[in-house]
């Protein structure tokens, strides 16, 4: 799924105006969107709440809210199309919830007897 939402990047920076690659700025985001959590994964230990955790939680949904609101920013300033700035949105929701998925797959029970691992 996630060569679909790169593919969908690419072509944001390919078709409507050829040379504009402003909309693979988002890939900074896929890649810092995903430290806060793993660097807070040590961190759980059982249900109970840690504020470092929620503080990285916060953390990375500002980074993902970032990746949506860039390529808007840009198109909204001319300095993007508008169809680029859809592919760009798409590519993100499809890479996004590809993240999403994999983060919540796991190996059914984990040690606290949650039937979700993974990540969260």
């Amino acid at each position: 799924m996630c060569v679909l939402g790169m593919t969908c990047l690419i072509l944001a920076c390919a078709v409507p105006n050829p040379k504009i690659f402003y909309p693979f700025f988002v890939l900074l985001f896929y890649v810092l969107s995903v430290l806060p959590v793993l660097a807070m994964k040590q961190g759980i230990l059982g249900g109970e709440t840690n504020p470092k955790v929620e503080f990285a939680l916060f953390l990375t949904a500002g980074m993902v809210l970032s990746a949506f609101a860039l390529p808007i920013v840009l198109a909204h300033s001319h300095v993007i199309t508008w169809l680029a700035c859809n592919l760009t949105i798409l590519g993100n929701l499809i890479n996004y919830l590809t993240m999403f998925g994999y983060a919540m797959k796991g190996d059914g029970m984990d040690s606290i007897g949650a039937p979700y691992g993974g990540m969260f």
